[in-house]
Protein backbone atom coordinates (compact mmCIF):
# COMPACT_ATOMS: atom_id res chain seq x y z
CA UNK A 1 0.00 0.00 0.00
CA UNK A 2 1.53 3.24 -1.04
CA UNK A 3 2.92 6.17 1.72
CA UNK A 4 -0.10 7.98 3.22
CA UNK A 5 1.37 11.32 2.31
CA UNK A 6 -2.22 12.73 1.34
CA UNK A 7 -5.67 13.93 2.89
CA UNK A 8 -8.95 12.93 1.15
CA UNK A 9 -12.33 14.37 2.10
CA UNK A 10 -15.34 11.86 1.59
CA UNK A 11 -18.30 13.74 0.98
CA UNK A 12 -22.06 11.98 1.17
CA UNK A 13 -24.07 14.15 -0.93
CA UNK A 14 -27.49 13.72 0.11
CA UNK A 15 -30.85 16.17 -0.02
CA UNK A 16 -33.97 16.26 1.16
CA UNK A 17 -36.13 16.52 -1.88
CA UNK A 18 -36.45 13.80 -4.63
CA UNK A 19 -39.12 13.26 -6.97
CA UNK A 20 -39.76 9.27 -7.95
CA UNK A 21 -39.42 8.21 -4.60
CA UNK A 22 -40.49 10.74 -1.68
CA UNK A 23 -37.99 10.85 0.77
CA UNK A 24 -36.02 8.46 -0.61
CA UNK A 25 -32.26 8.58 1.29
CA UNK A 26 -34.24 8.51 4.86
CA UNK A 27 -36.74 5.91 3.89
CA UNK A 28 -35.87 2.68 5.39
CA UNK A 29 -34.29 -0.22 3.39
CA UNK A 30 -34.05 -3.53 6.08
CA UNK A 31 -35.07 -1.82 8.74
CA UNK A 32 -32.80 0.85 8.12
CA UNK A 33 -32.28 4.18 6.48
CA UNK A 34 -30.86 4.27 3.08
CA UNK A 35 -28.15 6.73 3.69
CA UNK A 36 -26.96 4.69 6.08
CA UNK A 37 -25.40 2.22 4.65
CA UNK A 38 -23.19 4.48 2.76
CA UNK A 39 -22.27 6.07 5.68
CA UNK A 40 -21.52 2.38 7.64
CA UNK A 41 -19.13 1.58 4.38
CA UNK A 42 -17.08 5.06 4.43
CA UNK A 43 -16.74 4.78 8.32
CA UNK A 44 -15.58 1.45 7.91
CA UNK A 45 -12.93 2.38 5.08
CA UNK A 46 -9.33 2.99 6.03
CA UNK A 47 -8.35 5.78 3.74
CA UNK A 48 -10.54 8.19 4.23
CA UNK A 49 -9.19 11.55 6.39
CA UNK A 50 -12.44 13.03 7.01
CA UNK A 51 -16.73 12.07 6.42
CA UNK A 52 -19.34 14.66 6.19
CA UNK A 53 -22.60 14.71 4.63
CA UNK A 54 -23.94 17.60 3.03
CA UNK A 55 -27.46 17.93 2.99
CA UNK A 56 -30.38 20.73 3.18
CA UNK A 57 -32.97 18.66 5.33
CA UNK A 58 -32.90 17.99 9.40
CA UNK A 59 -34.06 14.60 9.17
CA UNK A 60 -30.90 13.79 7.25
CA UNK A 61 -28.25 15.47 9.53
CA UNK A 62 -30.14 14.14 12.88
CA UNK A 63 -29.25 10.46 10.70
CA UNK A 64 -26.30 11.75 10.26
CA UNK A 65 -25.40 12.92 14.00
CA UNK A 66 -27.12 9.88 15.18
CA UNK A 67 -24.01 7.92 13.20
CA UNK A 68 -21.58 10.24 14.39
CA UNK A 69 -21.00 12.13 10.71
CA UNK A 70 -20.28 15.79 10.16
CA UNK A 71 -22.65 17.77 8.66
CA UNK A 72 -20.77 21.30 8.85
CA UNK A 73 -23.11 23.18 7.36
CA UNK A 74 -26.16 23.29 5.59
CA UNK A 75 -26.25 23.62 2.05
CA UNK A 76 -27.04 26.20 0.06
CA UNK A 77 -30.47 26.32 -1.19
CA UNK A 78 -29.30 26.71 -5.13
CA UNK A 79 -27.31 23.78 -4.19
CA UNK A 80 -30.68 22.03 -3.16
CA UNK A 81 -32.80 21.62 -6.69
CA UNK A 82 -33.17 18.22 -8.93
CA UNK A 83 -31.04 20.01 -10.86
CA UNK A 84 -28.50 20.93 -9.27
CA UNK A 85 -24.97 19.75 -10.41
CA UNK A 86 -22.73 17.07 -8.24
CA UNK A 87 -19.59 18.86 -9.27
CA UNK A 88 -20.89 21.70 -7.92
CA UNK A 89 -21.84 20.22 -4.26
CA UNK A 90 -18.30 18.86 -4.05
CA UNK A 91 -16.85 22.34 -4.87
CA UNK A 92 -18.75 23.68 -2.39
CA UNK A 93 -17.65 21.32 -0.03
CA UNK A 94 -13.83 21.60 -0.95
CA UNK A 95 -13.82 25.41 -1.07
CA UNK A 96 -15.70 25.36 2.39
CA UNK A 97 -12.57 23.79 4.33
CA UNK A 98 -10.22 25.53 2.33
CA UNK A 99 -11.51 29.00 3.36
CA UNK A 100 -11.16 27.16 6.97
CA UNK A 101 -7.34 26.93 5.83
CA UNK A 102 -8.04 23.49 5.92
CA UNK A 103 -6.78 21.75 2.99
CA UNK A 104 -6.95 18.23 1.66
CA UNK A 105 -6.06 16.74 -1.65
CA UNK A 106 -8.89 15.18 -3.17
CA UNK A 107 -12.51 14.94 -2.38
CA UNK A 108 -14.49 11.67 -2.62
CA UNK A 109 -18.51 11.82 -3.33
CA UNK A 110 -20.13 8.85 -2.15
CA UNK A 111 -23.70 8.41 -3.65
CA UNK A 112 -26.06 8.08 -0.87
CA UNK A 113 -28.48 6.15 -3.19
CA UNK A 114 -26.21 3.02 -3.39
CA UNK A 115 -26.15 1.01 -0.42
CA UNK A 116 -24.28 -2.06 -1.56
CA UNK A 117 -20.99 -0.05 -2.19
CA UNK A 118 -18.05 -1.61 0.25
CA UNK A 119 -15.27 0.11 2.35
CA UNK A 120 -12.96 -2.46 0.04
CA UNK A 121 -13.95 -0.76 -3.14
CA UNK A 122 -14.18 2.49 -1.70
CA UNK A 123 -10.17 2.33 -0.62
CA UNK A 124 -9.58 0.76 -4.38
CA UNK A 125 -10.39 3.72 -5.24
CA UNK A 126 -8.34 6.16 -3.29
CA UNK A 127 -5.52 3.90 -3.14
CA UNK A 128 -5.72 4.16 -7.18
CA UNK A 129 -5.33 7.89 -6.91
CA UNK A 130 -2.81 7.91 -4.49
CA UNK A 131 -0.54 5.36 -6.84
CA UNK A 132 -1.20 7.43 -10.33
CA UNK A 133 -1.78 11.06 -8.98
CA UNK A 134 -4.40 10.78 -11.41
CA UNK A 135 -7.43 13.76 -12.14
CA UNK A 136 -9.63 11.11 -10.97
CA UNK A 137 -10.78 7.94 -10.09
CA UNK A 138 -14.60 6.79 -10.64
CA UNK A 139 -16.24 3.42 -10.16
CA UNK A 140 -17.29 1.84 -13.59
CA UNK A 141 -19.32 -0.93 -14.31
CA UNK A 142 -19.64 -3.74 -17.30
CA UNK A 143 -22.50 -2.82 -19.91
CA UNK A 144 -24.03 -6.44 -20.48
CA UNK A 145 -26.99 -5.32 -22.07
CA UNK A 146 -27.59 -2.84 -25.10
CA UNK A 147 -23.76 -2.36 -25.86
CA UNK A 148 -22.98 0.57 -28.13
CA UNK A 149 -21.82 -1.21 -31.00
CA UNK A 150 -25.80 -2.66 -31.08
CA UNK A 151 -27.42 1.12 -30.07
CA UNK A 152 -29.73 2.65 -32.33
CA UNK A 153 -31.36 5.59 -33.05
CA UNK A 154 -34.74 6.11 -33.99
CA UNK A 155 -35.67 8.50 -37.53
CA UNK A 156 -38.55 9.73 -39.06
CA UNK A 157 -41.15 6.94 -39.64
CA UNK A 158 -39.00 4.84 -37.65
CA UNK A 159 -35.92 4.03 -38.99
CA UNK A 160 -32.95 3.29 -37.80
CA UNK A 161 -29.43 4.05 -38.01
CA UNK A 162 -26.18 2.85 -35.65
CA UNK A 163 -26.35 4.82 -32.37
CA UNK A 164 -22.25 5.59 -33.14
CA UNK A 165 -19.82 5.08 -35.85
CA UNK A 166 -18.56 1.10 -35.08
CA UNK A 167 -14.57 0.60 -36.15
CA UNK A 168 -14.83 -1.79 -39.08
CA UNK A 169 -12.91 -3.98 -37.52
CA UNK A 170 -15.22 -4.73 -34.52
CA UNK A 171 -17.41 -7.84 -33.72
CA UNK A 172 -21.13 -6.91 -32.89
CA UNK A 173 -20.71 -10.98 -31.91
CA UNK A 174 -21.58 -10.48 -28.15
CA UNK A 175 -18.40 -13.23 -27.32
CA UNK A 176 -15.96 -10.99 -29.51
CA UNK A 177 -16.50 -7.40 -29.13
CA UNK A 178 -14.91 -5.50 -27.14
CA UNK A 179 -16.15 -4.90 -23.30
CA UNK A 180 -17.93 -1.54 -22.70
CA UNK A 181 -18.41 0.17 -19.22
CA UNK A 182 -20.36 2.83 -18.07
CA UNK A 183 -19.89 5.29 -15.15
CA UNK A 184 -21.95 3.38 -12.51
CA UNK A 185 -22.64 6.98 -10.12
CA UNK A 186 -21.78 5.33 -7.12
CA UNK A 187 -18.08 7.19 -6.72
CA UNK A 188 -16.48 10.04 -8.39
CA UNK A 189 -12.83 10.63 -6.91
CA UNK A 190 -11.29 14.63 -7.59
CA UNK A 191 -7.82 15.66 -6.52
CA UNK A 192 -7.78 19.14 -6.00
CA UNK A 193 -5.99 20.57 -8.78
CA UNK A 194 -8.52 19.17 -11.02
CA UNK A 195 -11.45 20.88 -8.09
CA UNK A 196 -9.34 23.92 -8.01
CA UNK A 197 -9.38 24.23 -12.26
CA UNK A 198 -12.19 25.07 -14.69
CA UNK A 199 -12.19 21.94 -16.18
CA UNK A 200 -14.68 20.87 -18.71
CA UNK A 201 -14.50 17.46 -19.62
CA UNK A 202 -17.33 15.23 -19.14
CA UNK A 203 -18.51 15.09 -15.21
CA UNK A 204 -15.14 17.27 -14.50
CA UNK A 205 -12.86 13.82 -14.52
CA UNK A 206 -9.97 15.17 -16.12
CA UNK A 207 -7.69 14.49 -19.05
CA UNK A 208 -6.16 11.46 -17.01
CA UNK A 209 -9.43 9.94 -15.88
CA UNK A 210 -8.58 6.37 -14.38
CA UNK A 211 -11.73 3.49 -13.76
CA UNK A 212 -12.55 0.91 -10.63
CA UNK A 213 -14.59 -1.77 -12.32
CA UNK A 214 -17.16 -3.16 -10.19
CA UNK A 215 -19.78 -5.23 -10.44
CA UNK A 216 -23.56 -4.42 -11.05
CA UNK A 217 -24.61 -5.19 -7.51
CA UNK A 218 -22.30 -3.26 -5.77
CA UNK A 219 -22.92 -0.31 -7.63
CA UNK A 220 -26.53 -0.88 -7.66
CA UNK A 221 -28.48 2.67 -7.47
CA UNK A 222 -31.96 3.07 -6.51
CA UNK A 223 -33.37 5.75 -8.79
CA UNK A 224 -37.08 4.49 -8.59
CA UNK A 225 -39.65 1.92 -6.20
CA UNK A 226 -38.89 -0.98 -8.63
CA UNK A 227 -35.01 -0.45 -7.07
CA UNK A 228 -36.03 -0.38 -3.91
CA UNK A 229 -38.18 -3.21 -4.11
CA UNK A 230 -35.49 -5.00 -5.68
CA UNK A 231 -32.74 -3.85 -3.06
CA UNK A 232 -34.97 -5.49 -0.04
CA UNK A 233 -35.10 -8.64 -2.02
CA UNK A 234 -31.24 -8.68 -2.24
CA UNK A 235 -30.85 -7.56 1.28
CA UNK A 236 -33.66 -10.50 2.68
CA UNK A 237 -32.30 -13.05 0.60
CA UNK A 238 -28.86 -12.66 1.65
CA UNK A 239 -27.62 -12.03 -2.03
CA UNK A 240 -25.40 -9.49 -0.70
CA UNK A 241 -24.25 -10.95 3.01
CA UNK A 242 -20.67 -9.80 2.69
CA UNK A 243 -21.22 -7.02 0.18
CA UNK A 244 -23.56 -3.71 1.20
CA UNK A 245 -24.87 -5.61 3.94
CA UNK A 246 -24.83 -3.33 6.65
CA UNK A 247 -24.75 -6.64 9.32
CA UNK A 248 -21.17 -7.12 7.98
CA UNK A 249 -19.34 -4.04 9.81
CA UNK A 250 -20.01 -1.91 13.14
CA UNK A 251 -21.11 1.36 13.15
Amino acid sequence: MAKRDTKVLAVIPARGGSKRIPRKNTRELGQLPLIAYVINAAKNAKLIDHLIISTDDDEIERIAISWHVSVPYRRPAPLSTENAKLISVIKHAFNYYKEKHIFYDAVLSIQPTCPFITPQVIDQVIQLWMETKCDSVSTVTEITHGHPYIAKRVLKDNQIEDFCEVPPAASRDPRQRESAYYLSGSLYLRSKSLLESDDSTPHCLGRDARGVIVDGITSFDIDVELDFNFAEYLIASKVVQGKGNISSYEA
